[in-house]
């Protein structure tokens, strides 16, 4: 049996609303789940928009036991942590506390999931600005939880139905990436993406291309050479263990190639090359994975939206595929080391 742990995020986000959304959908109406968050939150969103659901406090020690029960239409387990104090829980209006709550669903998520008692986490959007601003500073949701795991390499997938796109680098300054991609970044990238595509999606041989960091892919060295010295020499690399990978391409045609299917994932060098493309055509349904963790973890692909929270218009689809995916992953083993006994 498969138990998700869901973490609010930010509780003065669309968090609440598009979990309570999601459960409710025909998609991901068997996934067996749980929300580590604030339950006055909860309420006060189930209360605003009108929906019948149950929310239902639960224990830690309650969660073997749920996770083998058949799911109940209409309930929603919480598992409640310290309660939230009423002025961090008003909608659009993020404080310094909702943001440590928001750090502490994370820690509590990333535990049960280590030790076995829930098979993976879906995350709710956090403001890392708000996050850093109480007192616990942060560069991203992936960052922290491969601290919090003891993860060693971890990438950032984004996943739609016509697009997947992995990352070399994340969270950082424009100006840092081409001193970022030198040594063995780009080939750790294309290794873990082969052994996640293998892994949860059962393609024998994933289909992998690389992106160049300069315009035309560098021009022969006319406009860079990261092409001929970093990111070449890592394909070839990659490809002498067997992995189907090829590049690097002119980034602005290679995004339009794998859309109509020539490639399993494109490997972008940074942020922005990558999640331009994959919004444009996902903006509503992206899923963000984490590939290297020791446990399965998936999050929408949106942030805290607080110019619209409390009105009632967040669209849930991007929470629902990301709670079928960790569903989807987890029925294929926890995570990169395999279920624990519960």
């Amino acid at each position: 049996m498969i138990l998700l742990g869901i973490t609010l995020g930010d509780p003065a986000g669309v968090g609440a609303e598009v979990i309570l959304k999601a459960i409710a959908r025909p998609k991901v109406s068997r996934v067996r789940v749980v929300v580590i968050g604030d339950l006055a939150t909860l309420r006060a969103t189930a209360k605003r928009l009108r929906l019948p659901t149950e929310l239902v406090a639960v224990a830690e020690d309650q969660l073997p036991a749920l996770a083998r029960a058949r799911r109940t239409p209409g309930v929603l387990p919480v598992l409640a942590q310290r309660p939230l104090v009423a002025r961090a829980r008003r909608p659009g209006k993020p404080t310094r506390e909702g943001g440590r709550a928001a750090y502490r669903w994370i820690e509590t998520a990333a535990r049960l999931a280590v030790d076995g008692t829930i098979d993976g986490v879906v995350t709710g959007p956090i403001s890392k600005e708000w996050v850093t601003r109480g007192g616990l500073p942060i560069t991203g949701h992936t960052e922290l939880l491969r601290d919090l795991t003891g993860a060693r390499d971890v990438r950032m997938m984004l996943a739609g139905r016509r697009l997947r796109v992995v990352l070399v680098t994340m969270h950082l300054p424009y100006r840092a990436v081409p001193r970022a991609i030198r040594g063995t970044q780009v080939g750790r990238t294309i290794a873990v993406a082969d052994q996640h595509l293998r892994r949860y999606h059962h393609l024998t041989r994933p289909r992998l291309a690389v992106a160049g960091l300069n315009p035309h892919a560098g021009e022969g060295g006319l406009f860079g050479t990261e092409e001929r010295t970093v990111i070449e020499p890592a394909v070839t690399e990659a490809r002498k263990t067997g992995i189907s990978v090829s590049g690097p391409y002119p980034p602005d045609t290679l995004f339009v190639r794998a859309a109509a299917g020539e490639f399993d994932a494109v490997i972008a060098i940074y942020h922005d090359q990558g999640l331009i493309p994959l919004k444009l055509l996902h903006f509503h349904d992206a899923v963000n994975v984490t590939m290297g963790l020791p446990i399965v973890r998936t999050s929408p692909d949106h942030g805290t939206a607080y110019d619209i929270a409390g009105r009632g218009v967040a669209q849930e689809t991007s929470m629902v595929e990301a709670i079928a995916y960790a569903a989807r992953m987890a029925r294929h083993g926890v995570g990169q080391r395999g279920r624990q006994p519960r």
